[in-house]
Formats: C-alpha cells, sequence, structure tokens
C-alpha cells in the first residue's frame, strides 16, 4: 500500500525548527515545524502498526492542535481550522491503535506480578487475545486513512506550514509578550477544569472531569512549551510540572478504564464456565492504582499551580 510514500517530505528537512525571527508568528512556525518533521518521521512505522511510531505520531498530532488553537489570533484561521479538525481525526485512529497496545501490556505486567497460585485459568490468554483484537481491529481504518488522498493533502497542507505559517491578524507581535498572554488562557482553562473536577463527589462524574482536566494540562503543556522560545527557562518549568500533571491524570484515566475492560472480561469468563477470580483481583488493584494516582494528581496540580510569573 502506498501509505504516505507519496506525501510530499521534501520540504520539511529544510523547514528550520528555530524561529527566524522575534515575531510571534514566528516562534508559532517554528514549533509547528518541528512537530510536522515528527509526524512525517512516524509515517514508514505507522504503516508497520509499530507502536512507538504510533505514539509518536498521536503526541505530533497533538502539538499541532494545540499549537494552530492556543495560538490562533497569529494564523488566517481560513486555512489553518480544516487542518485542526483533520488532526482531530488523525488522533482518534492513531488513539484507537494505541490505548489496547497500552492497556494490554500493563495488564500483564500486572499479571507478571501476582504470585502463581492467585492467577487462575487462562487469564493470560484471555488480556493477550482481547487487547489484541481490539488493536487489529482498530489498525485496518487507520491504514485506509494513511494510504488515502486526504491524508496526503493534509501532509501536504502541514508542510507548507512549517515552511510559511499563514499570517493572522496578529502575527507580527512580539513573541515575548504575545506568547505568554495566549499561554495564560491556556492555563486559566486548566484551573477551572481542575477546580470543577476536585469539586464533585467521587464518581464518575468526577473521573471524567478528571479526564477533561487531563487534556487541559496537555494543552497548558504544549502552549507554554511554544512559548518557552521567546521566555526561557520559566516556561520550560511550568510544560514540565504540566506534564506531571498529564501524567498522574493519565494513570488515573487508564486505571479506571482496566477497571471497565476487567470486568467485561471477567463477566464473559464466567459465561465462558471459567473461574474469573484473577480478573476481580485484578480489577481491585487497577481501583487502587486509580485512586492512588488521583491523589498523585492533586500534589502534581498544586505545584504546577505555582511560580507563573513569566504568564505576565
Amino acid at each position: 500500500m502506498s501509505g504516505t510514500s507519496d506525501a510530499p517530505s521534501t520540504p520539511l528537512p529544510h523547514a528550520s525548527a528555530e524561529p527566524r525571527d522575534g515575531t510571534a508568528r514566528e516562534h508559532v512556525r517554528a514549533y509547528v515545524a518541528a512537530a510536522v518533521a515528527a509526524l512525517v518521521a512516524a509515517g514508514p512505522g505507522l504503516e508497520q502498526g509499530d507502536d512507538d511510531a504510533v505514539h509518536d505520531a498521536r503526541v505530533a498530532t497533538r502539538r499541532l492542535r494545540t499549537a494552530l488553537g492556543v495560538f490562533r489570533p497569529v494564523l488566517d484561521r481560513e486555512r489553518v481550522e480544516p487542518l485542526r479538525d483533520d488532526l482531530r481525526a488523525l488522533g482518534r485512529l492513531l488513539g484507537d491503535v494505541r490505548d489496547p497496545a497500552v492497556e494490554r501490556d500493563a495488564l500483564l505486567r500486572g499479571l507478571e506480578r501476582e504470585p502463581d497460585e492467585l492467577v487462575v485459568g487462562p487469564v493470560r490468554t484471555r488480556v493477550d487475545d482481547d487487547r489484541r483484537a481490539a488493536r487489529t481491529a482498530a489498525l485496518d481504518p487507520l491504514r485506509t486513512h494513511l494510504a488515502s488522498g486526504a491524508h496526503r493533502r493534509t501532509l501536504a497542507a502541514l508542510a507548507a506550514l512549517a515552511e510559511d505559517l499563514p499570517a493572522g491578524p496578529r502575527a507580527d507581535e512580539p513573541a515575548d509578550r504575545f506568547l505568554p498572554r495566549r499561554a495564560r488562557r491556556a492555563w486559566r482553562r486548566f484551573d477551572a477544569a481542575v477546580g470543577r473536577a476536585l469539586a464533585l463527589p467521587p464518581g464518575d462524574a468526577r473521573d471524567h472531569a478528571l479526564h477533561e482536566a487531563r487534556k487541559d494540562a496537555r494543552r497548558a503543556r504544549y502552549a507554554s512549551e511554544v512559548a518557552a522560545s521567546a521566555v526561557g527557562r520559566a516556561a520550560h518549568r511550568s510544560a514540565r510540572r504540566a506534564k506531571d500533571v498529564q501524567s498522574a491524570l493519565g494513570d488515573h484515566h487508564d486505571a479506571r478504564v482496566r477497571q471497565a475492560s476487567l470486568r467485561r472480561m471477567a463477566m464473559q469468563a464466567h459465561l465462558d464456565g471459567e473461574n474469573a477470580f484473577t480478573l476481580g483481583r485484578l480489577h481491585g488493584l487497577a481501583e487502587a492504582a486509580a485512586d492512588a494516582a488521583e491523589r498523585e494528581s492533586v500534589t502534581a496540580i498544586d505545584r504546577a499551580r505555582r511560580r507563573r510569573g513569566w504568564l505576565g
């Protein structure tokens, strides 16, 4: 299959990932160039279904969507907004492949830590088969998309952005003033999201709100990364702290997802006449892991809220 082989990759090595002047537009362009290069570099691995390539491409699409969204006043929205929709669609396809692989690895690692006497029945086989099947089913839509003309056109448009970002009304503002102001909006959105989540009682609504707060932590992180090219160390520090929040909330969400998968697999094992003891035990361990990750996230959130003077 052709995959991304027809996509224009020649311009990308020459698209500087360093700002060529001090304008906000140019600093955003440099960040976009680095993310586009990472997305294109992952292409061959994506065609093979390589997990690392899927992860790298997913991160690149998220960085691009954030940069093109948070800093939209420096861009020509009419030209850029359709690309954000394309990146959102690609990100969903990548997530459908990546998430079952991550969950499979986590569940199998958990089984390896269990004493032999607590692993009852063909649990490893059930977990392995279930998560591999989900990943395999998601690979076909991803490969179809990668081979499509629509994907090649998206890559071509992204390559053009990496070279020359279409200017919006705030394109020529100084990066060291404009970028922190826009990043501040992302951090305020994060603050509001965690405030809503932590005000809720334990339960599904709180878990969902924490998952949404995780997305806003990621948005604040990437916005800080963009601003760091103009602001420096302080923005880098904020990005690292947002990453810590994102990681803790990611562990929380992943553990909750494992709980749901384990319950489903336990019910099926019961219907198939198997002993579901081990799956139930793993469910309990996943619940404990989710609770621990939530406590860790509160600490990380408190730390991330400190020392934001660079935001102005």
